[in-house]
């Protein structure tokens, strides 16, 4: 079974953005993609999906949602999760910048999982992601189509305390 965390952070403006664009590429990063920015540069990244919001008026609030995909043991090569992490980012590029990382051992899970960090901006129209329960069952159900696993997904909302 695929197990998804849905990290939702209510504070940290724009540098939570940069810090987690930081974080998914850095150098555990075996594997990235992106659409609609440059998954080679994290400050081209960062840039793009900043003009993004400019455009739209919408620089404060939540600035992006962070997915995370922890495959189960039987994804055993990088190849394999990788494919299975650009397809899970495909999922969202239709509206939303994406950056996606694959890297390798979930010390709680399988062999790697799948970071992906979406623009809660939309490029196309403007609105803000949704990213309740009925939207990431949708997403869980899409996934468990493309990857032949089982999925469930918990919600990690982090608050400024």
């Amino acid at each position: 079974m695929a197990q998804i965390d849905v990290i939702r952070n209510t504070y940290g403006g724009l540098s939570y953005l940069r810090r987690a664009l930081n974080y998914v590429s850095d150098e555990r990063a075996l594997n990235g993609w992106g659409y609609g920015v440059n998954p080679y540069s994290v400050n081209m990244a960062y840039r793009q999906m900043l003009a993004t919001r400019r455009y739209f008026g919408k620089v404060s609030g939540n600035p992006l949602v962070h997915i995370v995909i922890a495959y189960d043991i039987s994804v055993k090569d990088l190849a394999t999760a990788a494919m299975y992490g650009e397809y899970g980012a495909k999922y969202f590029a239709n509206l939303y910048q994406v950056l996606c990382c694959t890297h390798e051992k979930d010390f709680e899970y399988g062999y790697f999982h799948t970071h992906i960090i979406i623009n809660s901006v939309s490029y196309v129209n403007g609105y803000m992601i949704q990213t309740g329960y009925e939207e990431m069952l949708a997403y869980c159900k899409y996934l468990e189509g493309i990857i032949g696993q089982k999925c469930s997904f918990t919600f990690d909302n982090k608050a400024n305390k």
